[in-house]
């Protein structure tokens, strides 16, 4: 079975990679006025230099395998110093015994403002806001932290969701544009509040099964493998059924439903009907990728 992820970003060959944690970032300015554009090259430029010279993790084992992150960041409008765009999140983390990188992270925050002067530095203290591009950027790089480590232990991204949380409370106590939970629904207080909620252990617990002992053993033993991941995918239907409209599950299909579909529709053959019927009610959005799934 080949199973076919591509980022949308082709990783900048500048990279620290003495570091655990690589990070590309591309910064996109077609929609916007190009007669000054200065200012923008600027800010990607220190906004690289941040990003991979910050040391986000401390502890050995596990986290030494790297980390990639990918983000790409669309300016949309500039008046003065202050910004406004989207945020395109992705980040993977490779299968066992393989070279093919399954997909984590896939988000696109669509309410990313923020202010930034030429030349300005980027303090980052991750107990205090100082501006919300560093605590924005900060943030998803702290969730696809604790995110690649939940796969490879059972709850073992946790320190760095707290973290993330951490951001986000101070980001919300400083009103800062992006993280008020009750004008924003689907936004970054919202999935880390969930991800931290005991309520939402099983999602945690099936990042865990799905990644270490569904795919990592998918080369040598892929029909129990496929099983394992069928019976996991089940496990979230009280918690979908509780949360119909979860934020979490919802970018957890965006990041994952191409590799489900391609999953279930190739390889050993096991009974797929249970599985199909819970992914078209409770993610008839992605019906594309099942049309394949028991056929």
């Amino acid at each position: 079975m080949i199973l076919k992820y591509i980022f949308f970003i082709t990783f900048c060959c500048t990279m620290m990679y003495a570091q655990p944690v690589r990070i590309s970032l591309i910064v996109n300015t077609d929609l916007v006025d190009q007669t000054n554009i200065a200012p923008v090259k600027t800010l990607e430029k220190a906004a690289q230099d941040f990003l991979n010279t910050t040391k986000w993790t401390k502890e050995q084992g596990a986290e030494q395998s790297e980390i990639s992150i990918a983000l790409l960041l669309n300016i949309s409008s500039i008046n003065d110093n202050n910004y406004s765009g989207t945020l395109q999140i992705q980040s993977g983390r490779l299968v066992y015994n393989s070279s093919y990188s399954s997909s984590l992270l896939n988000i696109l925050d669509d309410n990313f403002n923020f202010t930034y002067q030429e030349f300005q530095p980027f303090y980052f203290d991750v107990n205090r806001y100082n501006n919300n591009i560093t605590s924005v950027l900060s943030y998803y790089v702290y969730l696809a932290i604790g995110m690649e480590l939940d796969s490879y232990s059972l709850k073992g991204g946790t320190p760095y969701f707290e973290r993330a949380r951490t951001i986000a409370n101070a980001a919300q106590a400083a009103n800062a544009p992006g993280w008020d939970v009750s004008k924003n629904r689907n936004g970054r207080y919202e999935l880390i509040d969930q991800l931290s909620f005991p309520a939402f252990d099983i999602f945690r617990t099936l990042i865990y099964e799905y990644h270490r002992n569904g795919l990592d053993i998918m080369t040598t033993q892929p029909l129990e493998a496929k099983q394992l991941i069928a019976n996991q995918l089940l496990t979230l239907e009280p918690l979908m059924r509780r949360q119909p409209n979860s934020y979490l599950i919802r970018s957890f299909f965006d990041s994952k439903a191409e590799e489900i579909g391609q999953l279930f529709s190739d390889g050993p053959e096991i009974d797929t009907k249970d599985v199909l019927r819970f992914l078209n009610r409770f993610a008839p959005s992605m019906s594309s990728y099942w049309n394949g799934i028991g056929r």
